[in-house]
């Protein structure tokens, strides 16, 4: 950093310590964003699953709001017939309503709908041919018989589980009865009547009413609502018919993990609850092997959603466009394997699979739910080689507007990427380029992870020249989208959504007005005239005025975050207290200046002159994509090369010459273009030479050279020089280039920018995923997940 070009790096969010407190539930948000450490009273007093104990426990607390309770009680006061002398009004508040399998032993069962109450279990089922009840809403409700009754309070005795196979005895001191057994579909279904059952007779812990919880107005599933507003669009799996509750923690969710086809339960994680929509295609080419791991992948979302977490499902490329499959439902919905097992490709060859209709769709989905999840964002699978940018901005506008984030996963070597990174980019999500179709769980696991690990969401660092700072904004980088005020003293730099264990590094130029009393030259920065010669092999880019040393204390930059909280519905925060830079510059006579050379440049921190480093790349692999597009491989080529060779001495402590006149003498070059081999092995042997440890570049003679920089990570530099190394494998062979290097060089150019990735597929991406711990568990728990079907997945 020098004086006449200061930088500003922002700090990491959190660390490692902080993540683990939070996942385990001892964190607390106080006023003040900062953070608390608390024992949260589920995790006081465990209690066993097969009997109750007298250890205090926290309350039981419905998923559904009280209004959606209050109206499934009076539909259901409307539905039955003949209450056979019951009185209604003694039943108690409705805590629980699903679909369950009961029986008086375990030999035979009946599929009811069962309802518990506060007193009461009462078992419905619905008649057949029989007129339905039209309600003055218009409604329609189906007329039931009352099968059974239980004054559960009274009662109940004892609760057993059977949880391998998701059975619950209930022990009831009625002669008449003494055993009823429920029985479930699903692991979430178990676990949540389980604790509503236990904890009809647990006393219940005294609630902390400090810290507000988090309250969603909804029953788990917002489909209904959604058919009555899209009534011309084709008739989708129902997602009602499973009530979610369980122990609720403030503005968690854990999550769950009681997957079928996993053999040993894991640890919940506790998150902010999400609703995310996975757009999927359903076009011809979803044929075989490719339309059984995207049902996979489907299947692995689901049983690694939290309990307050919910999932849409929308499908594109049949005749019929985007269609919305499943609305809004919880895992613990009992259609999820039916309707996964349904999907097939349907579209005809010939139709076109427009995915930014699928996405429209989905914002269609989100934008009319009956209540909303903190955290909302979608899962965009294509495989489409058509690139539809007719209606992006379009939805662009929609997501922004809602605060939704869109992810984008580009499936195979056909795929168009150009839709998918505009949709992603615009709307601060990822694009994730899934070149083998086997990965395609990984890379969707990743991204869960990371949804389930935001913190922050929509961070912004505002950036403001204080009165009497002589200083300009000359270039602001590594932020996913920038914007400077028309005043030209306020800038804001957008960060996306932060997850614990993330840092985000921003780098400010400032340019200081100049020093009309002094003559003397500056010294020039030897990083721009290095990255001044680079792009001038690129196109060349305007550069910035010359900057003058300021010559007394001034205030340069005051720094502010800005964000909103998930924890209190998205309300935005600010940092305690703005952080102010200033330089303190001793001022020199002109008599002294006369006779001495110019001052050398303040050596910057290693950790700027790293973060410069990987913006360098990405920013030269962005400009060798404009140049492949434009038919100048070669030129392309010789620019990655010279950048490779850059960095590879900088991260030895150097920095290597570029070839001479490498801006003006181009056109030769693009004309016979060096062999690539031949090249790199002369700029690696020159780079290493004893007489180049010295800097002798032609910039040399007006400049200070960087100095070395131990601080630099050699990890860092190794995963960059293989990113440029594999974009150079096929720059001279367009046709495979842009069938497949050009999405991954893509890919990494969004990863290193943004200081984002999912997977671990490459060294630069398992740099930044392995800062995330959310990251890590999902993508650990894909590669232990196994289906029944693998092998009929491997034999197709």
């Amino acid at each position: 950093m020098t004086k006449h070009s200061p930088s500003f790096s922002h700090a990491e969010v959190s660390d490692q310590t902080t993540e683990d407190l939070y996942r385990l539930g001892l964190l607390s948000p106080s006023p003040d964003r900062e953070l608390s450490v608390r024992k949260p009273d589920h995790l006081r007093s465990p209690i066993r699953q097969d009997q109750f104990g007298p250890t205090l426990r926290r309350p039981f607390r419905p998923f559904e709001s009280r209004e959606t309770l209050g109206e499934m009680t009076k539909d259901l006061r409307a539905r039955v017939d003949n209450w056979h002398g019951l009185e209604f009004q003694r039943f108690g508040t409705l805590r629980l309503r699903d679909f369950v399998r009961v029986g008086k032993d375990r030999q035979s069962w009946q599929e009811l709908e069962c309802y518990l109450f506060g007193e009461m279990l009462i078992c419905i089922k619905e008649k057949k041919a029989v007129q339905p009840i039209i309600t003055e809403s218009g409604q329609r409700l189906t007329r039931c018989t009352l099968k059974g009754s239980i004054l559960i309070k009274k009662h109940l005795r004892q609760v057993q589980a059977f949880e391998g196979e998701k059975i619950l005895t209930l022990n009831l001191s009625v002669a008449e009865l003494p055993t009823f057994y429920l029985q479930f579909k699903t692991g979430s279904q178990f676990e949540t009547w389980r604790h509503a059952l236990m904890d009809l007779h647990a006393p219940a812990a005294p609630v902390n009413h400090t810290h507000p919880e988090y309250e969603p107005e909804t029953s788990g599933t917002d489909d209904e609502e959604y058919g009555r507003n899209n009534r011309t669009t084709r008739r989708r799996a129902p997602s009602v018919g499973s009530s979610v509750g369980g122990p609720k923690s403030a503005t968690t969710a854990p999550t769950e993990y009681s997957s079928q086809r996993l053999s040993q339960r894991r640890a919940p994680s506790l998150h902010v609850p999400l609703d995310v929509v996975v757009v999927i295609p359903v076009s011809s080419s979803m044929q075989g092997l490719k339309i059984q791991l995207l049902k996979d992948t489907l299947r692995f979302l689901v049983h690694n959603l939290g309990e307050r977490d919910r999932m849409g499902l929308v499908t594109f490329g049949s005749s019929g466009g985007g269609v919305p499959l499943v609305g809004m439902a919880t895992n613990a919905w009992d259609g999820w394997d039916t309707t996964l097992n349904s999907i097939r490709p349907v579209g005809q060859k010939s139709l076109r699979a427009d995915v930014v209709e699928g996405a429209n769709v989905a914002m269609d989905l989100l934008m009319q739910r009956q209540a909303a999840n903190p955290i909302s964002t979608i899962l965009l699978i294509s495989d489409s080689s058509t690139a539809e940018t007719d209606s992006v901005d379009f939805v662009v506008q929609r997501a922004e507007a809602a605060k939704v984030g869109i992810y984008s996963f580009g499936l195979g070597l056909t795929h168009r990427p150009d839709s998918l990174i505009e949709l992603s980019s615009r709307t601060k999500g990822s694009y994730v380029y899934v070149k083998d179709w086997m990965m395609l769980r990984d890379a969707a696991a990743g991204v869960l992870g990371s949804l389930q690990s935001i913190s922050h969401q929509n961070v912004k660092l505002r950036l403001k020249l204080p009165e009497g700072s002589p200083a300009k904004f000359y270039k602001i980088s590594g932020a996913l989208q920038t914007t400077k005020r028309a005043t030209g003293r306020d800038a804001e730099a957008s960060l996306g959504d932060l997850r614990f264990g993330d840092k985000r590094d921003v780098l400010v130029q400032l340019n200081i007005d100049p020093d009309t009393s002094s003559l003397a030259p500056a010294p020039q920065d030897a990083w721009d005239s290095l990255v001044s010669s680079l792009e001038a092999l690129g196109g060349g880019v305007d550069s910035g005025d010359e900057r003058i040393q300021s010559v007394e204390e001034v205030p340069l930059l005051l720094a502010d975050l800005s964000f909103s909280d998930p924890l209190r519905d998205g309300r935005m925060q600010h940092l305690p207290r703005p952080t102010l830079l200033a330089i303190t510059m001793l001022p020199a006579s002109p008599r002294a200046r006369a006779s001495r050379s110019p001052t050398p440049t303040i050596p910057p921190h290693a950790h700027i002159v790293q973060r410069r480093m990987e913006l360098l790349a990405s920013d030269m692999l962005s400009r060798a994509l404009g140049l492949v597009s434009r038919g100048q491989h070669d030129r392309a080529q010789h620019l990655l090369v010279e950048t490779q060779t850059i960095l590879k001495g900088l991260g030895k402590g150097s920095l290597p010459p570029l070839p001479p006149n490498g801006g003006s003498n181009n056109s030769s070059k693009r004309h016979s273009p060096p062999d690539l081999k031949a090249q790199t092995a002369r700029q690696d042997s020159r780079a290493g030479s004893p007489e180049r440890a010295r800097d002798n570049s032609p910039h040399s003679d007006s400049s200070t050279p960087i100095p070395r920089a131990s601080g630099i990570d050699p990890t860092m530099m190794n995963a960059l020089d293989a990113d440029i190394e594999a974009s150079l494998e096929w720059i001279n062979h367009p046709a495979i280039f842009l069938r497949d290097s050009r999405k991954a060089v893509l890919q990494a150019i969004g990863v290193i920018a943004s200081q984002r990735a999912y997977t671990f597929r490459t060294a630069s991406e398992s740099l930044w995923a392995d800062r995330i711990v959310g990251v890590k568990r999902l993508i650990e728990r894909s590669r232990e997940w196994r289906e029944s079907d693998d092998e009929s997945l491997a034999e197709e």
